[in-house]
């Protein structure tokens, strides 16, 4: 038997190929014997990006130990309560190797990883986009096509519509900054020195940090958002198209902050806007398109950056992270802004919103 014991150890050093289901345990009482048939000391079920900790309460004083994943041979730790988050869904076999001098003992555990539910999350992570050669303005830098014909607005599969006139030097849709600057730089005549900034100094990830600014289409006429009928998404400004031909996507959220620029016109009034009063309000208004161009639901999502319907009171200039669930499956998400301060040519309030952070969740195949 302990020829035995010792060929089988010879095999675990070698690659530490197990495969067991039940409880093993030696079959000899030689403590001479430097090795035991290793232990199966359970199953773990975890999910996707969450910490497994595994503690095999040994309690032996002097040992060392080393946490291997058996198929890979990866070790994952050198302490003897494991602390390891696995990224995948799986069965993983582990095997905890304990040394005490000459003398090895192993158990082994099955970690059954299921999918976390948002394991398929697909983030538009502007955190490393390069502003580096970006235009300088105040506070930072925005994208340095923002005034550039034609030039395509792109962050993994999220293609941000981005429109603009060199030859006037103006812009719609969505850009990249990210200037720390939220105060009020209006000079007076309508014209500002900066109209790049959000209330709180930058994206989700802290101040300076990139975020997307959008110059946006008021709410159009219903008719225009007919549910019946395909919507010409091409007309509008702020768009975001899910450009993956392999996939398909639910919406599930995105953060949104006010601009500067509505701020302080909403707060103080300047040569355009009015400031605002009971029953005013300022909101936009989220929509989902399918890849036929029908409204995935008959209403949007509609968030209210200010809301004075009630009364008047203090204005949210934090990121408030809003939920798009309700939207479904989508080829398509259009933005559009709302206000009560309208004139004669259309909104008084300027049409700029930010926003970081939009997330959608990759739909498994069958």
């Amino acid at each position: 038997m302990k020829k035995h014991l010792l060929k089988f150890s010879s095999i675990l050093f070698l690659g530490l190929t197990l495969s067991t289901a039940t409880v093993f345990t030696s079959c000899s009482n030689d403590d001479n014997v430097p090795y035991s048939i290793p232990t199966f000391s359970g199953n773990v079920e975890s999910v996707t990006f969450d910490e497994v900790t595994i503690d095999p309460k040994l309690n032996n004083n002097g040992a060392s130990y080393r946490w291997i994943n058996n198929a890979t041979q990866q070790v994952l730790s050198t302490q003897q309560i494991l602390k390891h988050t696995f990224n995948t869904p799986g069965t993983y076999n582990l095997v905890l190797s304990e040394q005490n001098g000459s003398s090895y003992k192993y158990y082994t555990y099955n970690v059954i990883v299921s999918k976390s539910y948002n394991y398929n999350y697909v983030t538009l992570d502007l955190s490393t986009f390069n502003l580096t050669d970006g235009q300088a303005t105040t506070g930072g830098k925005i994208w340095k096509d923002t005034f550039t014909d034609d030039a395509v607005l792109k962050s993994g599969i999220f293609d941000i519509k981005h429109i603009a006139y060199s030859e006037y030097y103006t812009w719609m849709g969505f850009t990249v900054s990210n200037s720390s600057d939220n105060t009020n730089q209006y000079k007076g005549n309508g014209w500002l020195e900066n109209q790049w900034g959000t209330m709180p100094q930058g994206g989700v990830a802290g101040k300076g940090t990139p975020f997307l600014v959008s110059f946006a289409d008021h709410k159009p006429n219903a008719k225009l958002l007919d549910p019946s009928k395909p919507i010409a998404v091409d007309r509008f400004s702020s768009v975001i198209t899910l450009d993956d031909p392999n996939n398909s996507y639910n919406a599930v959220s995105a953060n949104f902050a006010i601009s500067p620029w509505p701020y302080y016109g909403i707060l103080e009034g300047d040569a355009y806007a009015n400031k605002f009063k009971k029953g005013d309000f300022f909101a936009i208004h989220i929509y989902g398109v399918d890849k036929n161009k029908k409204l995935t639901s008959a209403q949007p999502v509609t968030h209210y950056f200010v809301d004075f319907r009630e009364g008047v009171n203090e204005i949210n200039t934090n990121w408030n992270k809003v939920d798009l669930s309700s939207l479904g499956e989508v080829k398509y998400l259009v933005f559009f802004l709302e206000t009560t301060d309208v004139g004669k040519w259309g909104a008084n309030t300027a049409l700029y919103f930010t926003m970081d952070g939009l997330t959608v969740d990759k739909i498994d195949k069958n």
